[in-house]
């Protein structure tokens, strides 16, 4: 009787898991661009790709995660935001300084769908269920870090140019779709999806207006 109890809990467990979705974002989807030298993002993929890519998940296991690398440190660069945009429109140079204090956050971002679970603590956001050590990403993916930075930049801004100032960066994404099984029930499929920045910087544009 007791075993039977156990296996309708499990089942019940497995049921509510489907019909839960959950979906987090983090700031590197909110960039004004970012460009992947090849394969796309996890919100570009199409019903018909998880399809595809869910039949290299689904085969039952007692317990943990199988997963499916779909993109694997695939290069990106991105614009993150533009701090400053000044254009001079009269008939002679204008000297500016411009002053700025920002907290650089982690370099680490996640990203999910389905029931795959994202918790974010104060060292580093991860998945949950340690989905993390199942994707066996190299050591760079532990780095996490938060500073503050200060600078002041002088500049003589020519009659009819503009200028631009803007963070311009670099970074890896890995992505594909991954199940998770308890007792060779299913509990949780979706996609993930981690971003980590390799480098970042400012970089100052001027151009004809």
């Amino acid at each position: 009787m007791m075993k039977k109890i156990v296996v309708a809990l499990l089942l019940f467990g497995s049921m509510f898991g489907f019909c839960q979705t959950s979906f987090a974002t983090t700031n590197y989807q909110s960039f004004e661009s970012l460009t992947l030298t090849t394969g796309s993002l996890l919100e570009d993929f199409s019903k018909d790709d998880y399809k595809e890519y869910y039949k290299k998940v689904d085969k039952r296991k007692f317990i943990g995660w199988n997963v499916y690398k779909v993109n694997s440190n695939v290069k990106v660069s991105y614009i993150s935001e533009t701090l400053f945009s000044y254009y001079n429109d009269g008939y002679t140079a204008i000297d500016y300084t411009y002053k700025l204090d920002r907290k650089v956050s982690s370099k680490l971002g996640l990203s999910a769908t389905g029931t795959i679970g994202i918790k974010v603590s104060s060292t580093k956001p991860a998945f949950k269920n340690n989905l993390d050590g199942s994707l066996k990403l190299t050591a760079d993916y532990t780095v996490s870090e938060e500073d503050k930075e200060s600078y002041e930049i002088s500049l003589k801004v020519d009659a009819g140019t503009q200028v631009d100032l803007y963070i311009y960066g670099e970074g890896k994404i890995t992505n594909g779709v991954a199940s998770r099984y308890l007792f060779w029930i299913r509990m949780d499929r979706g996609g993930y999806e981690v971003f980590l920045v390799t480098t970042q910087y400012q970089r100052l544009e001027k151009k004809r207006i």
